[in-house]
């Protein structure tokens, strides 16, 4: 792997796994821009409370295989996690966000670190079931607690991988956990990557052993996404969604448009989306078609001076571009915020 900086790895795993867990359901919560009554699901996921529905939420047909989601092989030694969060049950929220497993002869990379430990050490039985050895390499998108919270599930195998995420998404990652742990009664496990990738230029290329994954810097979900390529392949994390409406909470809207019409020019095999379905090229064709009916609708409402919470109220996706669940019926007006933020500027 080329011009890694690499920092020290630090993990504790006191406290009480329960209450980690609740922790992390709230984080992952957090990111998700939902209130605490809407985090029901969140909490179930890890602590056996039951997972409610969510207003405005519509709950796509259950993933099968297992109730958070499925496995799908995407290429040889290349699988895909399509989470499915809108489904009810105690353990419908293990995973929460899509991720994957890449195995190489030397190597085996899990993409994400999922919203529980126990998604995470899910997701490393997994691996071990299907490439053979427990992972080497965990790569964080970006800092969303979707995303990273489950990260210390990972060493209750006994083995611990190599973490790693942009410059701006450590730092990202240690003010969230040090606001959490200020905020906690209890200790917190603190689990910060130690390969540190460049938040921009080219992509760090890492050699598993017969497979080269290519982790390539980008930002517009947040200030700074990490993308996974091998063999036309890309994990987008959320950069990309694929029938659910994209969260704005962190987004910065212009980038994110540029960003996603990068991606596509790839003309990858496959996109991996964040949350949501897998997408071909004609599926990110309709996401930036949405992508832009979402910033013209808040150019109109910030033109005509309308309370935003009414405007993202009133919005409805194009019917053309199919069916868009939400986390949140709050999502649409997270959207305008984030055009105020930007525009404004």
């Amino acid at each position: 792997m080329t011009g890694p900086t690499t920092t020290h790895l630090r993990a504790s795993l006191s406290g009480r796994r329960a209450f980690l867990r609740t922790a992390g359901a709230l984080a992952a919560g957090a990111a998700l821009g939902l209130r605490p009554a809407e985090v029901r699901g969140l909490r179930g996921a890890g602590a056996g409370g039951q997972a409610g529905p969510r207003p405005g939420a519509r709950s796509p047909a259950p993933a099968q295989g297992h109730p958070w989601g499925r496995l799908e092989p995407v290429a040889d030694g290349v699988w895909a996690l399509v989470s499915s969060p809108l489904a009810e049950g105690p353990d419908a929220r293990r995973t929460l966000c899509n991720g994957g497993i890449i195995a190489g002869r030397q190597g085996v990379l899990v993409v994400e670190a999922f919203a529980t430990m126990d998604g995470a050490a899910w997701m490393s039985d997994q691996a071990l079931r299907l490439a053979g050895a427990r992972p080497t390499h965990v790569v964080l998108t970006h800092y969303h607690g979707d995303h990273a919270t489950g990260a210390a599930g990972f060493l209750l195998s006994g083995r611990a991988p190599r973490y790693l995420a942009t410059r701006t998404t450590r730092r990202l990652l240690s003010e969230r956990e040090t606001a959490l742990a200020d905020d906690a009664t209890e200790a917190r496990p603190l689990l910060l990557p130690d390969i540190v990738l460049p938040d921009r230029g080219e992509p760090t290329e890492l050699d598993l052993g017969g497979r080269t994954v290519r982790l390539r810097p980008r930002r517009g979900h947040t200030l700074s996404d990490l993308v996974v390529e091998t063999d036309g392949i890309v994990f987008a994390g959320d950069l990309v969604w694929n029938g659910m409406f994209p969260n704005y909470v962190d987004a910065i809207p212009s980038a994110l448009a540029r960003q996603v019409r990068a991606l596509r020019d790839q003309d990858a095999d496959l996109y991996v989306s964040g949350h949501g379905e897998l997408a071909d090229g004609d599926a990110l064709d309709r996401y930036i078609e949405l992508l832009d009916d979402v910033e013209a609708a808040a150019r109109r409402a910030l033109a005509a001076g309308r309370p935003l919470d009414e405007a993202g109220a009133d919005y409805a996706v194009p019917t053309g571009l199919g069916d868009w669940h939400m986390f949140s019926p709050r999502y649409p007006e997270v959207a305008f915020r984030a055009w105020e933020r930007e525009l404004g500027d």
